[in-house]
């Protein structure tokens, strides 16, 4: 490790601990040599070394009081040097998780406001093909689906039976889907049954 036999001494720990910001300038430049390569080698990429450098000599200065007492300053700084490289990499991990979600959630946004206009697309082209149907058919489809009534119901009212209502309902329907199919909407059959219920 570079400069490894960097020596700190007891009188620049007590001068730093009373807020001397010369003597911390020293242990700055005295440590930054063998300590930016430590730190590097554990994450990899320049501006995270720095970042954490930046951390690591701000918790020194923070933590000023415990200075005259260490044993071991040097083992002390590299400990607070891994706690703040454990601390990034929760950072990093809580933020991709954040990206994570909010591109999950913006992707999600797009699709349900794609979804919402194709189905307005879908509903208006549904009511330009109920407008080309003729009279009766258009009477009987927008009994069922407009106004909600059963096939007995809407035979009833109009006196006719309830297979004419069915298979006048299921001619509408085929009606709308090739309408549908022209304008480039491929809907099954199936699915026409609950749009513009």
């Amino acid at each position: 490790m570079r400069g490894a036999n960097f020596h700190i001494e007891k009188d620049v720990l007590i001068r730093i601990s009373e807020g001397d910001e010369d003597a911390f300038r020293q242990l700055f430049y005295g440590v930054l040599p063998w300590l930016t390569p430590f730190i590097g080698s554990m994450v990899k990429t320049g501006e995270g070394t720095q970042e954490i450098v930046q951390e690591t000599f701000i918790r020194i200065w923070l933590s000023r009081d415990k200075l005259p007492a260490l044993q071991e300053p040097k083992a002390w700084i590299i400990r607070v040097a891994t706690n703040e490289c454990f601390t990034y990499f929760h950072k990093q991990t809580y933020r991709r998780k954040i990206n994570q979600v909010l591109e999950g959630a913006t992707a999600m946004d797009a699709n349900v406001g794609e979804d919402r206009l194709q189905m307005k697309e879908t509903q208006l082209l549904i009511q330009r093909a109920v407008n080309t149907l003729p009279p009766q058919r258009k009477k009987i489809y927008q009994m069922s689906r407009e106004q909600g009534l059963k096939t007995p119901e809407i035979a009833d009212q109009l006196q006719c039976s309830h297979s004419y209502v069915k298979n006048t309902l299921t001619a509408a329907l085929s009606h709308i889907r090739e309408y549908l199919t022209a304008a480039g909407k491929i809907i099954p059959l199936l699915i026409l049954f609950s749009l513009n219920s």
